[in-house]
């Protein structure tokens, strides 16, 4: 079993990661609010989130690995204020106000968020518990907390105490003195504490489901809680989401998995950075929401848009821009070419596979691993064969899908009949690009495009194929 280290929001350190049970690692993903189309920005969470499982694989771990879908009870913001994301859904479609719609909404978006994961070559997690069936669970939390003396009752719902769980904000080390009432959510009167959230908010309607304390919908926090403590037990070993989540959802979380059961909800809690569109991050509304098929519209493969998050570590600040894209859409294509232009098979280089899995078990350090990748490319004392099943060996982690992508991409692309006018211009070419006549060489290349072929100078070597005039742009 190698030895991997990731950085833990909880301590605010790096920590070599030890599982409850060895060989095991149990692992939670926040997953999605079903209300909309989920934005690229929505998507690091969970190349994030895959990447972290396949290492863990790589290294030897059998993970399990869970992440919700959010049907029910999400409110407007991590507070408790604001109509309910699902509701807002509804009202946009022009749905009735009912459970069963609410159900259909939520089915339209889940499907189109499992093509969004296949389309980024995302491993389906082995659970994906919905919120609208867990009902039952979060009521059977909720009366433990009550039983415990953390719950108290408003007008308008139940509510956690968090002046009862003297750790509330530990995790990431929030500063709680220096929050005042309403900073962040309109000031509820009948409060104890500004901080205090909702267990159970009571329907203003008749739409919610049936409960103890009245009709109505489990709290956002709840939901978590109980699916990750039924598919997980309590501890587990790694809970992972969006830094969005430290300040309020995660310290909720925390707060009432172990004021109900007296014991840590996970060990490791792990946190990507944001997307963002100039100084703000992505959000579902505005000009900003940018979905994988507005990438594709633009002719930008969802591979290469998954490419373009590895180039950075999981928590670093990302700023979205189109010429950035693009760049790396032509970074892609030209690492599926070097693919192509390898051949045989051959044995997984020791020293960059060492070099590779130095840099993944070493909090997921992506980028490193993608230079190492490009290093092994260039690196002309290793045989095609010998790179060839590297990259094969480093993509079990980098999920770039490589070697299919690359048949797909190039194998329908390649000309094997080139006319002996063609192969004269590229010779012409190679000698003009030997004499570094660079003027000459871009002449002859022009030369040879206007005649439909296309030299791809890939860093393996230079490959020939005839131009798909029609297709170009929708493939890369």
């Amino acid at each position: 079993m190698s030895k991997v280290t990731f950085y833990n929001t909880l301590t605010g350190k790096k920590e070599e990661f030890k599982p409850i049970t060895p060989g095991v690692a149990l692992m939670y993903n926040c997953g999605p609010t079903v209300y909309n189309s989920a934005h690229i920005g929505n998507l690091r969470a969970y190349v994030f989130a895959d990447v972290l499982r396949r290492t863990l694989e790589y290294s030897g771990y059998k993970v399990k690995q869970v992440m919700n879908i959010t049907d029910v009870g999400h409110l407007t913001s991590d507070g408790d204020e604001g109509d309910d994301k699902m509701v807002k859904a509804l009202k946009r479609l022009g749905k009735p106000m009912t459970l069963p719609a609410m159900r259909e909404v939520a089915d339209i978006y889940t499907e189109a968020f499992k093509k969004d994961l296949q389309a980024l070559n995302i491993l389906a997690p082995h659970e994906m518990p919905r919120a609208s069936d867990h009902i039952n669970e979060d009521i059977e939390l909720i009366k433990t907390l009550e039983e415990k003396g953390v719950a108290y009752r408003i007008s308008d719902g139940l509510y956690f105490d968090t002046a009862k769980f003297p750790d509330y904000g530990k995790l990431g080390n929030i500063n709680l003195t220096g929050q005042q009432a309403g900073a962040r959510v309109e000031v509820k009167s009948e409060k104890k504490n500004q901080k205090d959230f909702t267990l159970w908010k009571l329907s203003s309607n008749e739409l919610g489901f049936e409960s103890p304390w009245g009709k109505g919908f489990p709290g956002w926090h709840i939901e978590c809680s109980a699916m990750s403590r039924k598919y997980l037990g309590q501890p587990f070993d790694i809970h992972t989401g969006g830094i969005d989540h430290i300040p309020v959802h995660h310290n909720n979380e925390i707060a009432q998995s172990e004021s109900a059961y007296g014991v840590p909800l996970a060990n490791f809690w792990m946190h990507n950075e944001f997307v963002n569109m100039g100084e703000a991050k992505m959000a579902k509304s505005g000009e900003d929401f940018i979905t994988l098929q507005t990438l594709k519209d633009h002719g930008i493969d969802p591979l290469a848009y998954r490419y373009y998050l590895l180039c950075a570590n999981y928590q670093t600040p990302m700023t979205f821009s189109w010429e950035a894209l693009f760049a790396t859409n032509v970074a892609y294509r030209n690492l599926l070419w070097a693919f192509w232009s390898l051949s045989g098979d051959g044995n997984t280089h020791t020293e960059y596979a060492e070099k590779f899995e130095k840099v993944m078990n070493d909090n997921l350090n992506t980028s490193e691993a993608v230079a190492v990748l490009w290093e092994l490319i260039k690196d002309s004392k290793i045989s095609k064969a010998d790179k060839r099943t590297s990259i094969i060996h480093f993509d079990k982690i980098l999920g770039l899908d490589i070697v299919e992508q690359s048949s797909t991409h190039c194998g329908n692309m390649v000309s094997s009949d080139v006319p002996e006018k063609i192969l004269k211009l590229i010779e012409e070419r190679e000698n003009a690009r030997e004499a570094k006549n660079y003027k000459e060489s871009d002449r002859l290349r022009d030369l040879i495009q206007s005649e439909g072929y296309e030299i791809l100078d890939t860093e393996a070597g230079a490959t020939i194929r005839k131009i798909p005039r029609a297709s170009v742009r929708k493939i890369f």
